[in-house]
């Protein structure tokens, strides 16, 4: 959840004036891609409050939530597996 990044959908466009205002301030925040812990601590609102905001803003299509690799990604286990393979062989 915390490192969840986030970016406004529509660079350079000027937020809906409807929203609240912490809701333009994510938006503004987001033109450039940001995790969700990074634009909790600049604007200073709690954790759960920035996940709530920018849930919303996704289901207006304003902000693009970006899909997180878990550990169980095949191309990252792969990665850890090459990795793991290529020290082995250093230590031989």
């Amino acid at each position: 959840m915390v490192q969840t990044l986030v970016s406004t959908s529509e660079p350079g466009q000027e937020p809906p004036g409807t929203l609240m205002p912490e809701s333009i301030s994510i938006y503004k925040l987001c033109r450039e891609t940001r995790s969700l812990a990074e634009v909790s601590a600049e604007l200073n609102i709690p954790l759960g409050v920035t996940q709530v905001l920018v849930s919303d803003l996704a289901e207006q299509d304003l902000v693009y939530i970006h899909p997180t690799i878990t550990g169980s990604s095949p191309s990252e286990n792969q990665v850890l597996e090459r990795a793991l393979r290529g020290l082995e062989r250093l230590f031989q």
